[in-house]
């Protein structure tokens, strides 16, 4: 990884903010003037997280292969902390959608706000797959019913689905869902954090999210559903959510059990 520092900007050399902020920080060194830069030789160590860029107080810092530089904020503009409780403890998961489909500007808002989640080593490798067809939904809950079928579990959900009721992606408009390069350690970590950051910023936007649980289930083992998906190759599913307009909206906070931590 190549970084570039004007020295002509660099303001700190006493501070080195860079070298302290970034999560390898050994391989920072001093030139002949004193201006922090990256030892070549340990380059490779790099994963472009952009830490120093963003840190740099007199933007002196370029990352390469960081295509958009950090973006300003206001660090006085910062949200209460009450505010942020209330937020998070009124997301509920819906299973009741209206017929409406979300606007695909609006989708891609959503997913763009993953791409913020932190990963390992700065990987960012979750890929997104995105299910808007009526039909295309039906036939995905089609084929997880027939793998609770051969699996011989919750006859129940069947007949349910047989009666014409749902009970696997609740009629919902649409189906988000979060591939992981397979083998990938991390892969069902970072996936399953990128669906929390999306479901929160749908709560803030007022839209319903449900983790789609059996379709996640059937989606790693069930062979005729991951080639009805025709999955990018080498990746595998590691979760999905419903999500659409919510008819109904909740009026109060409902229990949860009570905090369960043993402090060392």
């Amino acid at each position: 990884m190549k970084l570039t520092i004007d020295t002509a900007k660099c303001r700190c050399k006493e501070i080195k903010l860079c070298t302290c902020v970034c999560p390898y920080g050994f391989i920072w060194e001093l030139d002949e003037k004193k201006f922090p830069r990256v030892n070549q030789d340990l380059a490779y160590y790099c994963i472009a997280c952009g830490h120093c860029e963003s840190i740099c107080p007199s933007s002196a810092i370029k990352v390469e292969n960081i295509t958009e530089p950090p973006t300003g904020y206001d660090k006085k503009n910062k949200i209460p902390a009450e505010d942020i409780k209330l937020f998070l403890k009124t997301r509920r998961s819906v299973r009741t959608f209206k017929d409406t489909p979300i606007p695909r500007k609006e989708l891609e808002d959503l997913l763009n706000i993953a791409r913020w989640i932190p990963t390992a080593s700065n990987k960012q490798q979750v890929k997104w797959m995105v299910i808007n067809s009526k039909e295309k939904i039906k036939q995905i809950s089609s084929l997880v019913i027939d793998f609770i079928k051969n699996s011989k579990m919750a006859k129940e959900l069947v007949e349910r689905f047989d009666q014409g009721d749902d009970i696997v992606l609740r009629n919902a408009p649409h189906l988000i869902i979060a591939l992981g390069e397979k083998n990938y350690f991390w892969g069902n970590a970072e996936a399953g954090i990128a669906l929390t950051y999306l479901e929160l910023y749908a709560h803030a936007k007022r839209l319903g999210t449900c983790w789609a649980g059996y379709f996640t289930r059937a989606a790693t083992s069930y062979q005729p559903l991951t080639d009805y998906l025709d999955l990018p190759e080498n990746y595998a599913v590691c979760g999905g959510i419903m999500i659409g307009y919510p008819v109904f909206r909740l009026h109060s906070i409902p229990f949860r059990n009570h905090l369960d931590v043993v402090w060392r």
